[in-house]
């Protein structure tokens, strides 16, 4: 029996006669481990008829719509997703919080996990190894305020179940009524807050949201869609200001770095994009668009640092810029600019040829030739590159200026320019003056080479 938790101590009682006739989902790929779990959870008083239990995340699903359980504990990576993607309907199915509540087990020990649990208001996040002691105590914790709720949060769970239900005007009145039942009630605010955001009432929501803050300036989930309404009614620094708020006190949720770097930027506080690299290091798989807000971020950063002559810094934001675009054409564009503005394509050139950039867009691969034809000395592979693009239906007007450029250093005969030209008129007509041009030049060039 666990030295932490003793079902014969009288204080425990009101524990044992809570978790008495509780059910529960018990999610984690490893049998021996699931058995140990459970063998843990009835020394709260559960009972082992009224725990379930799943390996993947379909049977997970089908227990959880079919038997509702009253809470969850399961690991975050099983067979077939994330234990997390259960929380939404967990939270339809248990509506009142006070009886039910929902815990992950992670590998991470990171920030990024306990951003986790702010976003999705677990009840806990328990990190491997662990052991019985750690479930317990990680389980009491998380429903002591439940065991003996106070008239004030029993009617904020009374509003929230009416609110998952969508009763709005019943859930709206029940949290009216707890605003009186509390000194600071920050939850009665926030859901009201809620409510008026879902009716589409931006200023009722701000107000509400403020006032929850007023009661407790570091309540997160009222800090969060406080700064989200800002940012949608263009406040820009009144949301910078309030995730400054949240910086100061929470770690940074990885969903949320795109909308924080356009803040940065906004705002022109460009090396807050550092801050929010080092949180985009502990994601273990970030998504596409957390990963090109950020190049797009970087890029601008290093934009900044080789403004303000500091070109250490600069280039290696534009390398962690190149690094994240995912051959996004208008981040390359961008991160070519700056290196070339500072003579320093070469650098660029360099962190190309380390990348398979035939996967890119045919926009991206004109960049690439053109940062090629920039620095390379080498005519032949040039002309090589450049015509086995053209070949490969990359019809680019950087690769067209790049060979006629080319062509030009190297006096080739006019035909080959002219060729060039009709065809680079031909697939890119808004490019006809810009080509002809070029023409023109090549045109003198051989004049001017015959002549001598």
């Amino acid at each position: 029996m666990s030295e932490l938790f003793d079902p014969n101590d009288k204080k425990n009682k009101p524990i044992l006669d809570y978790f008495e006739n509780k059910s529960w989902l018990v999610v984690e790929v490893s049998s021996s481990t699931r058995n140990s779990l459970k063998k843990t959870i009835a020394q709260l008083g559960s009972k082992m008829a009224n725990m379930y239990d799943a390996d993947n995340f379909v049977d997970a699903q089908n227990l959880l719509n079919s038997k509702k359980p009253h809470f969850i504990l399961g690991n975050k990576i099983i067979n077939g997703g994330s234990t997390i993607s259960l929380f939404d309907s967990h939270l339809k199915a248990v509506p009142n919080r006070m009886n039910g509540g929902f815990f992950i087990i992670t590998d991470e020990n990171s920030l990024a996990e306990v951003a986790l649990s702010l976003e999705y208001d677990m009840d806990g996040i328990i990190s491997t190894p662990f052991t019985g002691f750690t479930i317990l105590d990680t389980l009491i914790s998380g429903v002591k305020h439940k065991l003996a709720p106070t008239p004030y949060l029993k009617k904020i769970e009374e509003g929230r179940d009416r609110y998952i239900n969508g009763h709005l005007d019943s859930a709206r009145e029940s949290f009216q009524t707890a605003l009186s039942l509390h000194k600071h009630p920050y939850e009665g605010h926030y859901f009201l807050g809620k409510i008026y955001s879902d009716n589409h009432l931006q200023d009722e929501a701000i107000h509400s949201y403020e006032e929850s803050i007023y009661h407790n300036s570091e309540f997160f989930k009222s800090l969060k869609n406080l700064s989200s309404l800002y940012y949608q009614k263009k406040e820009y620094i009144k949301a910078y200001d309030t995730n400054l708020l949240m910086a100061n006190k929470y770690p940074t949720s990885p969903d949320r770095i795109p909308e924080l770097i356009r803040l940065s930027i906004i705002n022109q506080k460009y090396e807050d994009i550092i801050n929010y690299l080092k949180v985009f290091h502990t994601i273990e798989s970030p998504g596409p668009e957390v990963q090109i807000y950020l190049s797009a971020g970087l890029a601008i950063l290093g934009k900044y640092f080789l403004n303000c002559n500091d070109s250490e810094k600069g280039i290696e934001a534009l390398k962690g810029s190149l690094k994240f675009s995912n051959g996004k054409h208008e981040i390359l564009k961008s991160i070519t600019e700056s290196f070339q503005k500072y003579n320093q394509l070469n650098i660029l050139f360099d962190l190309f040829e380390k990348i398979d950039v035939s996967n890119w867009s045919f926009e991206s691969q004109g960049i690439y030739f053109h940062t090629l034809h920039s620095v390379s000395s080498d005519d032949q592979r040039v002309v090589m590159t450049g015509e086995k693009l053209l070949k490969n239906k990359v019809r680019e007007i950087l690769v067209y200026k790049g060979l006629i450029e080319r062509g030009i250093k190297m006096q080739r005969k006019i035909g080959y320019i002219e060729n060039l030209v009709l065809e680079g008129t031909r697939n890119l007509p808004e490019y006809k003056d810009e080509l002809e041009s070029l023409l023109k030049k090549a045109s003198q060039n051989l004049s001017t080479s015959n002549s001598v």
